[in-house]
């Protein structure tokens, strides 16, 4: 009985640490449909490991439309423009964490799947944005001078801190999602 009670123990404490691993901080709700942007660099990064993009969003101003802008980290590729027309992704709430503006960064890591991180500093006061730097698999903050690596999200350089705010993220051919 005693065994069993230390495994029912250990699992729930894995539990509540995998989900206490999800930003709260802020509200994250994000959809995008393969369906109507196959060719983004949003379902490349979606399944490369290793391939990570920011993702932004605004309104246009002039219409009713949504523009959803996606930049690859590989450094080459110009920022990718994605109009929003379809009815379940007009009437998503588009919530990218912390700034709709700043964005997200979501990529597939190789040991931890697919994975969206707030594109804010986590140790920074106000919104001070992450870019990719060294190799494209870390992101640095201009501000605080941390480095973060995008296949854990912890500090690897600079002082001790905080973690990228993660959220949950998922792919099912023809939806991407992030989520908290």
């Amino acid at each position: 009985m005693k065994g069993l009670r230390w495994i029912l123990l250990a699992m729930m404490s894995v539990a509540c640490t995998a989900e206490d691993a999800i930003s709260r901080e802020y509200i994250c709700s994000f959809v995008f449909s393969y369906d109507t942007h196959p060719t983004s660099l949003l379902f490349t990064a979606a399944r490369s490991a290793g391939s990570y993009v920011y993702v932004t969003t605004e309104g246009d101003g002039k219409t009713t439309h949504r523009h959803v802008y996606v930049t690859s980290n590989d450094g080459k590729t110009p920022r990718e423009d994605n109009v929003i027309t379809t009815e379940i992704e007009s009437r998503a709430t588009y919530r990218l964490g912390a700034s709709n503006s700043i964005g997200l960064i979501i990529g597939l890591t190789n040991f931890n799947g697919l994975t969206a991180y707030d594109r804010c500093c986590p140790n920074c006061n106000g919104l001070q944005a992450l870019d990719f730097s060294g190799n494209r698999q870390q992101v640095a903050c201009a501000k605080c001078l941390r480095t973060y690596d995008l296949e854990t999200g912890g500090v690897v350089s600079g002082e001790k801190g905080a973690p990228l705010m993660r959220y949950l993220c998922s792919f099912d051919g023809s939806m991407l999602r992030a989520w908290n």
